[in-house]
């Protein structure tokens, strides 16, 4: 009987499915962004700091929807590379705007890459999923660019 429990769980699991999604789709930013020595989510975090402008741990784990440990730990990498200020709120530095530069050509082609291994199905899917982050963040309908 367990079993098929089992087998039913390794079947129809939508989180197994979403947590293999994220592992495949990490391995294309993060390779996409390995020369930088900046992986994919130390990205996002230094997009929203410079999006929020001076800000706080806080806000910006929320807004990422990220657990504490992991934007403390990220936020403190990202700080000794000299890519973001802590004292009296998070900043973006000059260095960390440069990377944010170098990044995106590198970013663009990741998503070509991911997009061109979508089906259109999947494609539709993605695009339907509110993006976490928007250059006005009372802003849940903000006009969205897809590349």
């Amino acid at each position: 009987m367990s079993r098929v429990l089992a087998a039913e769980i390794a079947a129809d699991c939508l989180a197994s499915r979403v947590r293999r999604l994220e592992r495949v789709v990490s391995r294309i930013y993060d390779g996409a962004l390995r020369a930088t020595g900046i992986t994919g989510p130390q990205l996002s975090l230094l997009v929203a700091v410079e999006l929020a402008g001076p800000t706080t741990a806080a806000l910006v784990g929320r807004r990422l929807q990220l657990e504490k440990s992991t934007v403390s730990r990220n936020l403190a990498r990202l700080a000794a590379a000299g890519l973001i200020e802590t004292e009296g709120g998070l900043r973006i530095t000059e260095r960390g705007s440069a990377a944010i530069r170098q990044c995106h050509p590198l970013w663009r082609r990741a998503q070509q890459r991911l997009r061109a291994q979508l089906t259109p199905r999947e494609r539709r899917l993605v695009d339907a999923l509110e993006p976490n982050l928007s250059p006005n963040p009372r802003s849940r309908h903000a006009k969205r660019r897809h590349v």
